[in-house]
């Protein structure tokens, strides 16, 4: 009884953090909880994260979240040790609510020097937030049970491509077969990057799947397609363009 009783406050806490954080607001059908006062700065990040959410079909503007900013480590590992996650880590999704741990995001950042763009490796808040948020939009449009059973690679490399769809097809300079190569370069990456390195090549095999090739989100979710294959095919068609040039 007292381990049931646990697990239910626990799951009574991440669907609820309201009461944990001092600040509120309302944007659109996301509540924004965070430490510190609520002004411009998040005025600017929501802006920028519904100007990304609205670029994917499956974005739900109705879909109501909870997106609770931890401005410190402390309070982040409160929320993450609720769960089976790492404190170290950048941000998780759970139960209606979505937890960004700010401070690790500023330090990564500065260690990477914002590098490679369009990564949580960037050090950007807003790429943190819009990922966590795709997973529960993923989560609605194919059902929970359903979407538990989706592979990483399609799940994380969904939300990577939500994220970016907005920006990385309009920044001339990182066109996708340029990111492919940043994938391929292994001076690009340090040890600390084999989690987030796949995450990056994932999100650029989403975006050859739709953009390129033309599928749209059931599609690219069926069993058909495959992380082998899609991951050949897109390799081919950037040789061929290599080759081409």
């Amino acid at each position: 009884m007292v381990i049931i009783a646990l697990i239910l406050l626990d799951i009574g806490v991440l669907a609820t953090p309201g009461p944990f954080f001092p600040e509120k607001k309302q944007y659109g059908s996301i509540t924004v909880y965070s430490e510190k006062p609520i002004g411009q700065e998040t005025d600017s990040i929501m802006a920028e994260v519904f100007l990304r959410l609205s670029a994917v079909p499956i974005y739900d503007l109705d879909r109501k979240y909870n997106l609770c900013f931890c401005s410190t480590q402390k309070k982040f590992t409160f929320f993450a040790r609720l769960t089976v996650r790492s404190n170290r880590i950048m941000g998780f999704g759970l139960l209606g609510s979505a937890y960004i741990n700010e401070d690790f995001i500023n330090e990564l950042g500065i260690k990477t020097n914002g590098q490679p763009k369009y990564l949580t490796r960037e050090g950007s808040v807003v790429h943190v937030a819009t990922h966590e948020l795709m997973h529960g939009y993923i989560t609605d449009a194919y059902g929970s049970f359903a979407a538990r059973a989706l592979p990483e690679w399609k799940t994380e490399g969904y939300c990577e491509y939500g994220v970016n769809q907005f920006v990385a097809p309009r920044d001339s300079d990182y066109s996708i077969p340029e990111r492919i190569d940043i994938y391929l370069d292994d001076s690009r990456w340090n040890p600390t990057a084999e989690v987030h390195r796949p995450h990056y090549v994932w999100g650029l095999m989403m975006e050859y799947l739709i953009n390129e090739r033309g599928l749209n989100f059931e599609q690219v979710m069926a069993d058909s397609v495959t992380n082998e294959n899609s991951y050949q095919e897109m390799m081919d068609w950037r040789k061929s363009i290599r080759d081409n040039n």
